[in-house]
């Protein structure tokens, strides 16, 4: 809006920009009025090329360059300050007309506007040589370029206050040093490359260089008893323009647990690929496969088929991207054969039984696997007074296309009795059930805290919700007491150690649970296992074991702490030094 607010001032906002761009004459533009008030020259060769081509793009150059205007506290609101772009016709239809010659100008990434008099378009210094450069990284959250040309770029960016710098858990975890884990004082590594060359960085295809950088080419070495023959050169998926168009996702068809789904993964029944333009030009994709493709389809995020893709004579298929567009295909092979895909011990928890309230142990998003069916017991705190009480027990499916049944085994405390004691159950997709149940204690039961357990298992994997029972008269405290056996931890380069965690039970019952090792940044390769369960008898004591693998760490200093999680309940233990030496 000519006569409103502009963006420019530091005071209030966040950058700087760069260039103006103004639409109309100044018969009907009161800021192109403001600028040709104060450049007359742009004002006669606004009015010459009307005359001649009845539209016109006319560059008023600013007052200074920006290695001036981009300053500490910089206000660039004020018109000559910035370079203008004028684009007008001879009234308001012709202005349309010459915002639509801009936009069929903009297909090759490049203006063609004239300088007010003939002048140079550009103060000395802001011009460009033809030449450019890029800082490849991997993680670096922000950079700047300063008005001198010089590159500043962040190592590391984090957030100290409220939410991910304040501890929520008492007691109040730091690391060794006694600062907050957000502070990131610990040994870091980090990875550049410099590239360079003549054009833009279009032509030198900064973003596919990138992409590169920062997913380098795996290989492993596959021996097998058959004697065996490559071809000089082979691709099991070719994206084309090279360079242009580049592979974000390539994943089976379906996302069944995304949906879930009881349907398998298939890859031979399609594959999904999701791609990007890159240098904001339209362009006709083509994907290639590891053989030829029957048929294919556009599709959206969800998959579902849209505009249907036709194959030509090599089986390859086109899709036209429009500038950056973002696109999806689902693309068939050739028939052949099933593949024998296995999802594996990689859909399942390390540690079974899951914990169906998950997100109380603090581990972010579902469980591997999802939670296909979940129970639950409900309320989540019973006290046990003297007689008989009621807790009820619901039980769920998140399939959706299948019916599932099982049986669901009600565990009381030891000694004591619960009515049903096993819930059969069928439902349909998405289906649930609620049940009573009647827990009986003994007359003598033990003060104290003890447990009530139900659990159901389905492919593979156990699920359980634990809720605490309360006998009135025992010791009140943690239910679960937690160590880190060692105060500091040193390893040399090429050595192990092996690191103590204690657990010790105070409850009347038997309690489930998972120890995470959590530690710096860069060490997890070499601080294993991340995950391990534990079960431990009322009443006693557990020792598991982290260990420390020098060979897989850089030498350095970081942390190492244990994160225990049961029933609903978590516990974190000091952070200590981890240091590897050469």
């Amino acid at each position: 809006i000519a006569d409103g607010p502009r963006y420019g001032d530091l005071e209030v906002d966040s950058n700087l920009p760069d260039i103006r761009i103004a639409v109309g004459g100044p018969d009907r533009n009161s800021l192109v009025a403001e600028a040709l008030g104060w450049d007359p020259a742009a004002g006669r060769e606004l009015h010459r090329q009307l005359a001649e081509r009845g539209v016109a793009a006319v560059w008023v150059a600013p007052r200074a360059s920006l290695r001036e205007e981009w300053v500490p506290g910089a206000d660039l609101r004020d018109l000559e300050r910035l370079p203008l772009l004028v684009v007008a016709g001879a009234d308001a239809e012709g202005d349309a007309k010459a915002v639509d010659a801009l936009i069929a100008d903009l297909g090759d990434a490049t203006v063609t506007a004239t300088a007010a008099g003939g002048g140079e378009a550009l103060p000395p210094g802001d011009a460009w040589d033809g030449r450019g450069f890029a800082v490849l990284n991997r993680g670096t959250p922000g950079c700047v370029v300063t008005s001198s040309g010089d590159l500043y770029m962040s190592l590391m960016r984090s957030c100290t206050g409220w939410p991910s710098g304040v501890w929520v858990d008492p007691p109040r975890r730091t690391a060794p040093d006694g600062s907050g884990f957000q502070l990131q004082r610990w040994s870091h590594t980090f990875e550049y490359a410099v590239v360079g060359g003549e054009g833009d960085w279009r032509e030198q295809q900064l973003p596919r260089v990138g992409h590169e950088f920062n997913h380098p080419l795996s290989a492993r070495v596959r021996r097998t008893s058959e004697a065996a023959s490559l071809p000089r050169e082979s691709s099991l998926l070719r994206l084309e323009p090279a360079g242009e168009v580049l592979l974000d996702a390539l994943k089976p068809a379906g996302s069944p647990l995304a949906r879930g789904s009881v349907a398998p993964a298939a890859p031979e029944r399609g594959v999904v690929v999701r791609m990007h333009e890159v240098n904001g030009r339209p362009v006709r994709a083509r994907v290639q496969g590891p053989q030829p493709w029957t048929r294919g389809a556009r599709t959206d995020v969800l998959e579902t088929p849209g505009e249907q893709l036709a194959p030509d004579e090599q089986g390859v298929l086109s899709i036209g991207l429009t500038g950056f567009e973002v696109a999806t295909v689902l693309a068939t092979p050739t028939e052949g054969p099933r593949s024998a895909y296995d999802p594996g011990v990689a859909a399942h928890e390390p540690a079974q039984p899951v914990h169906t309230r998950y997100w109380l142990h603090n581990s972010g998003p579902a469980p591997r696997g999802n939670m296909p069916v979940a129970v639950y017991i409900s309320p989540t705190a019973l006290t046990a007074s003297g007689g008989p009480f009621n807790a009820t027990v619901r039980i769920s499916s998140e399939l959706t296309d299948a019916p599932v049944s099982g049986t669901v085994t009600v565990e009381a405390p030891p000694g004591w009795s619960t009515e049903p004691a096993t819930l059969p159950y069928a439902l349909a997709p998405g289906g649930f059930t609620l049940t009573e149940v009647t827990v009986a204690p003994p007359p003598d039961a033990t003060p104290g805290r003890h447990w009530l357990a139900a659990r159901l298992s389905y492919e593979g994997q156990t699920y359980e919700d634990v809720v605490a029972v309360d006998v009135p008269g025992g010791p009140v405290g943690p239910t679960l007491l937690t160590g880190l056996g060692v105060d500091r931890i040193r390893v040399r380069s090429g050595e192990r150690a092996r690191v103590p965690v204690t657990l010790h039970n105070t409850t009347q019952g038997p309690i489930n649970g998972t120890v995470w090792a959590v530690s710096s940044w860069g060490t997890w390769p070499g601080v294993t296992p991340g995950c391990q369960g534990f079960t431990i008898a009322a009443g006693e004591q557990l020792d598991c074991t982290i260990d420390v693998n020098g060979t897989t760490i850089p030498p350095g200093s970081y942390w190492l702490l244990a994160k225990i999680a049961w029933h609903g309940r978590v516990a974190y233990t000091k952070a200590v030094e981890l240091e590897i030496t050469a």
